[in-house]
Order: C-alpha cells, then sequence, then structure tokens
C-alpha cells in the first residue's frame, strides 16, 4: 500500500472515530439556533471542540465577537476550513449552518494527520452573519485571508 492510501485511510479513521461527536455538535447547534453576529453559543462550542483536539484559538477575530481562528501546525502550505454558523430569523437552521459548521471542524481534525506526516497548517475558521452581510467580508476587509494559501467557501460568497 502506498504512504498516501495509507494516509487516507488514516484520515478516514479520524473522521470516523469523531463521527458521533460531530453529529451531536451539529444537533447541538440547531438546537440552539442564534442570529448573525449573535452566535456566542456556537462560536463557543465549536472553538472548545476543536481545543479539545490540539488546535490554537483565538477568538473574537477581526473584531468581530463571535469570529474565530483555530490553527494547527506551521508553515506552509496553508489550508482554511470556514465554519458558517448563524440562523435564520424564525426558521432557525433551515440553512444548515449546523451541518456546515461541524463539516468544517470535522475536516479540520481529519487534516491534522496529513500536516503531522507532511507539515503545513490547517485553519478552521469560525465566519459568522453569513445570513446577513457576511463575516467573511469584514474578515478579508480585517487582512484574515491574506497568509491562507487555500480556503473551501460552502456559501460560494
Amino acid at each position: 500500500m502506498s504512504k498516501l492510501s495509507e494516509m487516507k485511510l488514516q484520515v478516514v479513521d479520524v473522521v470516523e472515530s469523531q463521527r458521533d461527536q460531530l453529529i451531536a455538535l451539529s444537533h447541538k447547534i440547531h438546537d440552539n439556533p442564534e442570529l448573525a453576529y449573535n452566535e456566542v453559543k456556537a462560536a463557543g462550542w465549536l472553538g472548545e471542540f476543536l481545543e479539545k483536539r490540539g488546535f490554537v484559538v483565538e477568538k473574537g477575530i477581526a473584531g468581530l465577537k463571535t469570529a474565530f481562528k483555530a490553527t494547527y501546525g506551521k508553515g506552509s502550505p496553508v489550508l482554511a476550513f470556514l465554519a458558517e454558523y448563524d440562523a435564520l430569523p424564525e426558521l432557525g437552521h433551515a440553512c444548515g449552518h449546523n451541518i456546515i459548521a461541524s463539516a468544517a471542524t470535522g475536516a479540520g481534525i481529519a487534516s491534522k494527520h496529513a500536516v503531522d506526516l507532511l507539515g503545513g497548517t490547517i485553519i478552521v475558521l469560525g465566519t459568522p452573519a453569513e445570513e446577513v452581510s457576511g463575516g467573511k467580508i469584514d474578515m478579508v476587509a480585517k487582512d484574515v485571508f491574506t497568509d491562507i494559501d487555500a480556503a473551501n467557501d460552502p456559501s460560494g460568497k
């Protein structure tokens, strides 16, 4: 088996080992919907989840109280997963941001093994207020993305 195939299997194992916790995190966010720029619980739960798994978490980045940056590793490349977690007024998480947040968190955690073997940095960015003006816009204006080589954007904004 090639080293790449072996690494892929190990990443899958990490995801499987975290499956129940990630689903529970998604449900917790879903059951506690918070509107734009007020996602205090969701941002806190996500940050805590990542901290317990070895990430260094900076809270309140870009002047946004519910934005965060969770970092693992060092050096290049720097890859980011974007977690959205705000809800819609009167509809809650009909938008699925609870799932997006948990998926981004899971992807970050699953990527740790590759970083340990190959180097680089994984970042999970908590991006608030995607249902209104968009926290990412504020974060771009504050240069949060400047040193990131590649990032997913689940909302296409």
